[in-house]
Formats: C-alpha cells, structure tokens, sequence
C-alpha cells in the first residue's frame, strides 16, 4: 500500500532511482519474492545502476525511506526481516485450535531414511529465496 506521510521535492536523479527501485521491485513480486533494502540494494550494484560503496547503501536507502514517506514506493514491498510482530496466540474454542494446528501436522518422512538433504543458509535474507527453491521439490521413499 502506498500511503503519503510528508511531502518531498525530489530531484531528478532521486527520482530516477525511486523508478527503477520500483521497476525491480515488480520484477521481484511478480516472481513471487519480497525484498530487503539491502537486496534491493545489490539489484542496483548488479545491475551498475550504482557503485558498491558505502555512500551509495546510504543514498539508496535515504531515496527509498523519503519515496516510502511520500507515497511513491510501497511500504510493504520491502521487508525487514529482522523484526517480526509478536501476537499472543488466542482461539474462541477448543475445536479452532484443534482446527488451527492440524493444519500444522505432518509426519516424519526421513525418520526411516539413513541419509536426507539439510540445506543451511548464512544469511536470513536470502532464506525466503531459497525456501521457494526448494518448496517445489518432491521426494520420492
């Protein structure tokens, strides 16, 4: 949702940057992914739309907070994934818990196997790319 908070003038080049933040972006949701500041950030290294120095991760992510606060990016196409909202857990009955964790059950299937795949990622951010990776993997016993 885009939601204006402030008003900016921005100059061109900011602007510019607000355009292609949004072009990558749109590339990324219609995969199905999210991005964080710094992936967004590393899209435009990649791309050499920008030097990888620590000014330029500054100017980026300066262009990308005021573009939220004006309206013109999204507030929820970036995600910061180092801070989760934390509910207390409630249900109206017994049978909705019920209910709400069945959903959740599923049995072991490498309990009987002698070697499975475990796959480790160093770095949070890209853990919701790998775990699309390998969601559509079928294993057969």
């Amino acid at each position: 949702m885009r939601e204006q908070f402030e008003d900016f003038k921005f100059r061109k080049s900011s602007l510019l940057v607000i355009e292609q933040a949004n072009n990558i972006i749109d590339e990324y949701v219609g995969e199905g992914f999210d991005l964080t500041l710094r992936q967004l950030y590393y899209q435009f290294v990649a791309r050499d739309l920008i030097t990888n120095n620590q000014s330029s991760y500054k100017r980026i992510g300066s262009i990308i907070n005021d573009a939220r606060l004006a309206g013109m990016i999204d507030w929820d196409s970036i995600k910061d994934r180092t801070r989760e909202y934390k509910d207390v857990s409630h249900w109206t009955s017994p049978e909705e818990i019920l209910e709400v964790y069945s959903e959740h059950f599923k049995m072991d299937t490498r309990e009987d196997q002698q070697d499975y795949v475990e796959v480790w990622v160093e770095k949070e951010a890209l853990a919701g790319i790998v775990k699309k990776a390998f969601r559509g993997v079928k294993h057969e016993k």
